[in-house]
Order: C-alpha cells, then structure tokens, then sequence
C-alpha cells in the first residue's frame, strides 16, 4: 500500500467520524413542547413543537414533562405513564363536549401532575379527569368546568390495590355534574379492597349540580384518609358528603378552615358508622342541613365551627378536645 493510499484510507475514516450518529426514531425525550401552532408530525422540541398532548405524549419518555409554548387547545388525552403537563402562564385548553378531557390508565408506580389547566365540558363533558389506574394524580393551578354530561369534574375511582393519592391544590371546579343521578364535582371512590389519600387545599368547588366532594368507600376493603382545608364548597346539593355502606370500606377526612355555604340539602354529611368527617374552624353556613348524620355517620367537631343560618343547622354526633 503507498503512502498516498494510506493517506485517503486516514481522511475517509476521519470524515466518517464526523458524521453524527442517527437518533432511533423510536427514542423518546424527557421534555417535550406543544405549541397551537405546532405539528404532531414535529419530534415536539422547542424549536419544532406538536400539536396536541396526544402527539406528545407518545414521544416523551416515562417520567417526563410536556410543556406548552403558547396558548392553544391542545385535544383530550389518554395517559398511560408516570408523566408532568405544565403549561403554567399560558392558556392551555381541553375541550371535551362528549367524553373525558383526561383519562389516566397509568402503571402501578406512576404519578400523574397536571398543572395550569382549563378543562371545559361545554355542558355535555362526561369527566374532565377521569382517573382508573395510578400511584396518584396531582392537580395545580387549574380550572375544570361545564362537565354536565353525567360525571364529575374529577372522577377518581382507582383499582390499584397498592395505593393511590389524589392531591388538588388551587384548582376551580365549577358548573360540573348533571341535574339528576349521582354526579358533581369532585368524586373519590376507591374500588374493593384500594386505599387512598386525599388531600384538597385552597380549591374553589361552587355551582356543581348534585354534589360538591363526594368520598364514597362503600366498596369492601376499601377506605379514604385525607384533608380539605382553605377551601369553599358551594352551591350545589350537598356540599361534604362522607359515605360507606354495610360491609364496604371507611373514610376518614378532616375539614379545616373551609366556608361550606349555600348547599341546598346539606353541608357536611356523614353516612354509616365507617365514615367519619372531623371539623375543625369552618363556616357552615346557609345550607338546607347545616351538618347531618345518617345510619350512624360520624361528625367530630373540635368546637370551633359557626354553624349558624342554615334551615336546619343540625348537630355534631361527638366532641374532640385540641392537644
């Protein structure tokens, strides 16, 4: 071999090192960016963003974060993975005027964060969220409203047996739930023998049809530990409605520092013995029933509620000291 051919076999190995090595088509990022005036068919980074969380979501790796550019309507989505959707200070719309906005089918450890959201059902929504599956969903800094097509604006009823938690934090649920049947607000109910944790803080539940949070353990095995505080509930039927059955699970929630107002059957309601609401610092005002206990129902006050102005202002089935 001369030393000229020697000299083209070292310039072609150089330039062939020079050439960036191809990127799997079927790779994933761990951050993505929708724009409405993007395009599915982009790779969803910032400079070339999609369309629609749909079109982002399948090229976001698990555990990773979507966010918008701009404001836009970016489509209902199905989740199946542990995933972020922030889209803080833009206005990100879902419109849903015959389904789910959301629905989460997600593994056994995965943790849902949905932040700076508008859901609106357009009055025939069924669900603005409708959680299946899932270690837990986080709401933040959202709006979900016109969901009248007989859901809820949240629908959490999970089927992990391993757990799950639902945490809302500065979220507006209003104008969600149809006129009849059970349907509302915010709904927790846990399948046969599923644990959940709730917790709900500075959130705005108003005008929703039928019920405000409704916390159902009836199921068998079932049961639902949590806290509402800072928040108003308002203007629907019931406004705190605490439920088990025979034989099914038991909740376990504590009211704090909240306004439950204007609620044209009741307030607070607690029924069976398994249920058990304890109140402390809230107003229950201007309600049909201010608090009320069916088939055993506990209400647990810490003795410094108002409960004044309600039709029937009712009373607290037992009394707690502070420590």
């Amino acid at each position: 071999m001369t030393r000229y051919m020697l000299r083209g076999l070292l310039a072609a190995f150089v330039a062939m090192l020079a050439i960036p090595l191809a990127t799997p088509a079927s790779a994933q990022a761990t951050r993505t960016w929708i724009s409405g005036v993007g395009d599915d068919a982009n790779p969803c980074s910032r400079t070339a963003p999609c369309k629609t969380f749909a079109g982002a979501i399948s090229k976001t790796a698990a555990g990773g974060e979507i966010n918008c550019l701009d404001p836009g309507g970016f489509g209902a989505v199905t989740i199946t993975k542990a995933i972020s959707l922030i889209c803080e200070g833009e206005l990100n719309g879902i419109l849903a005027s015959g389904g789910n906005g959301i629905n989460i089918s997600a593994g056994v450890n995965d943790v849902v964060l949905l932040s700076g959201f508008d859901l609106q059902g357009f009055g025939a929504g069924v669900n603005g969220v409708r959680f299946n599956t899932g270690a837990g969903l986080h709401i933040r800094n959202s709006v979900i409203r016109g969901f009248r097509g007989g859901g809820f604006g949240i629908n959490f009823q999970s089927t992990t047996t391993s757990g799950s938690s639902l945490t809302l934090e500065n979220v507006t649920i209003i104008d969600n739930g149809a006129a009849s049947g059970v349907t509302g607000g915010v709904q927790v109910q846990p399948g046969a023998g599923v644990a959940v944790n709730l917790l709900i803080a500075n959130t705005k539940i108003a005008d929703n049809n039928r019920g405000g949070i409704r916390i159902d353990a009836s199921a068998a095995g079932s049961s639902v530990k949590g806290a509402i505080s800072g928040s108003e509930i308002v203007d629907s039927q019931i406004g705190v409605y605490a439920r088990s059955a025979p034989g099914g699970g038991t909740v376990n929630v504590t009211l704090t520092d909240s306004v439950v107002s204007g609620n044209g059957s009741t307030g607070v309601m607690s029924e069976d013995a398994l249920a058990t609401v304890n109140a402390s610092g809230n107003t229950i005002t201007q309600n049909g029933n201010g608090v009320r206990s069916l088939t055993g129902g506990n209400l647990v006050t810490f003795g410094d509620n108002v409960v004044v102005g309600n039709n029937n202002n009712g009373s607290f089935t037992a009394t707690a000291t502070k420590q």
